[in-house]
């Protein structure tokens, strides 16, 4: 850049230094001191005119370099348009980056270096940030995008895992690609841009296809966007999904399996049993004593499948809808006092009773809940060792949560088994049980977010406490 000189009339030098909107400073291109500095330099840095003129260059600087600011100056004065950007001082509040401009001029007679000076430091946080997205955008493990808002067009830009996700050579070879060629169905790219020309995004699970004709499901978002110039552009992100999309599947036809195994077990074979109890009941009356022992045995199995096809039902309820998007406030106390009153009219021997008032709660559960009662009160009697065995229950709320206990006056759980007997197919010795019910209460209070254990109960037996989440 040639020198330039600059009249220095005082009163029109002056006001045009004065009122350039920018920070303005003079500057020695020997000494690296400052010969003068405007209003708005002032501004910037907090430091007043006299203290700032005679102080040399490099004291201005955040980290000061001896002699290199006053080189980077004049280098950039020699070079049109160039610029250097430093971290200056602020008088009372740290520092700020700037943006110099450099031009060597003759003001009287004498060169000077003449700096312009902008406070940058907004845009180059701006433009850091877009550094660290841009990094982002690079290494995420997701395909990212950007493409015109024509499904016949080609992508513009496209990260690394876009590149790998359609098993393109290179960059190039992707950017080359019509967009209408990823996808491995003509109606979906074409349901998919209809979707978008009425919603600015729009997300939907798609069978995408690679440059080597390869298939896989993608989770594929895009949203519609207009440039400054009036031009329609779409911004879009894919994840592979295959592995999750295939495990769905997986589940959907276990789910399909285990309903129709709940209907046989449901209808067909309690239905025959059900029918087999019946007949039972009539040769009551045309059987003698010593056939009873036969009935007895008939009666006594009937009751036991019965009963078994009621539980498998509601376990393959549970199995089916494991997801837990269907719990709901259920009132505690309606389904508790009702499971008590059905359990003390079903074992008229024992004595299942309410302690104290069942608190006014909702718990976190659904329809379900009253197995988790059931099956803690039948096994509380049927695993007893007296004739005629009491069962007390008793519920209180603390914090978030209540707990319920069930105490039995039965012969007790051994310690070692107490975590074994929620487990599948877990029953005790010599029991009559299905070894099913239990589990069911661990597998129903788990997907509640509770929480089942066993504890002594005094002087003899067992407290089965249950934990649920207040709505």
């Amino acid at each position: 850049m040639n020198k330039r000189t600059v009249a220095r009339p005082e009163s029109g030098y002056r006001a045009l230094f004065e009122h350039v909107s920018d920070g303005l400073l003079v500057v020695d291109p020997g000494t690296g001191a400052v010969r003068d500095a405007n209003a708005r330099f002032v501004s910037m840095c907090g430091f007043d005119r006299d203290h700032l003129v005679g102080r040399r260059l490099d004291g201005l600087l955040e980290d000061s370099r001896p002699e290199a600011p006053v080189r980077e100056l004049r280098a950039a004065a020699r070079e049109d348009g160039a610029t250097v950007e430093w971290r200056l001082r602020r008088r009372d509040s740290g520092a700020f980056w700037a943006e110099l401009t450099a031009s060597l001029v003759d003001l009287d007679g004498e060169g000077c270096v003449l700096t312009t000076v902008r406070d940058v430091t907004e845009r180059k946080r701006r433009r850091d940030e877009l550094g660290r997205f841009e990094e982002l955008v690079e290494h995420v493990p997701t395909g990212i995008f950007r493409a015109k808002y024509d499904p016949d067009g080609t992508f513009i830009e496209a990260n690394p895992t876009m590149v790998d996700l359609f098993d393109a050579g290179s960059k190039g070879d992707l950017l080359a690609t019509p967009v209408a060629g990823i996808y491995d169905d003509a109606d979906d790219r074409r349901t998919f841009f209809e979707a978008l020309t009425e919603q600015d995004v729009v997300t939907e699970k798609l069978r995408l296809q690679t440059l080597s004709g390869d298939t896989f499901w993608g989770l594929v978002t895009v949203c519609r966007f207009e440039s400054a110039e009036g031009e329609m552009y779409v911004d879009g992100a894919i994840k592979d999904v295959t592995e999750t999309r295939e495990h769905q599947q997986l589940l959907e036809e276990r789910n399909e399996r285990l309903e129709l195994l709940n209907r046989i077990v449901r209808h067909d074979i309690r239905n025959d049993m059900q029918l087999v109890q019946g007949m039972a009941a009539l040769l009551d009356d045309v059987s003698d004593e010593t056939d009873e022992p036969h009935l007895e045995t008939i009666r006594t199995r009937t009751e036991h499948v019965i009963e078994l096809t009621d539980l498998m039902g509601e376990l393959m309820d549970t199995l089916v809808n494991e997801s837990g998007e269907d719990l709901e406030p259920t009132t505690l106390s309606f389904v508790l006092d009702r499971e008590v009153r059905e359990a003390a009219s079903s074992y008229p021997d024992a004595t299942i009773r309410t302690r104290g008032n069942v608190p006014l709660v909702e718990v976190m559960a659904n329809d379900m809940l009253r197995s988790v009662f059931r099956n803690l009160l039948n096994n509380a009697v049927q695993h007893s060792d007296r004739a005629e065995p009491t069962v007390d229950v008793s519920a209180e709320v603390q914090d978030d949560e209540v707990l319920v206990r069930v105490a039995d006056d039965g012969p007790g759980i051994d310690p070692d088994r107490r975590e074994t007997v929620f487990g599948k197919g877990e029953k005790g010795i010599d029991s009559e049980g299905t070894g099913l019910g239990l589990y069911l209460v661990y597998t129903l209070v788990d997907r509640y977010g509770g929480d089942v254990w066993i504890e002594d109960n005094e002087p003899r037996g067992s407290v089965f406490t249950v934990r649920l989440r207040l709505a």
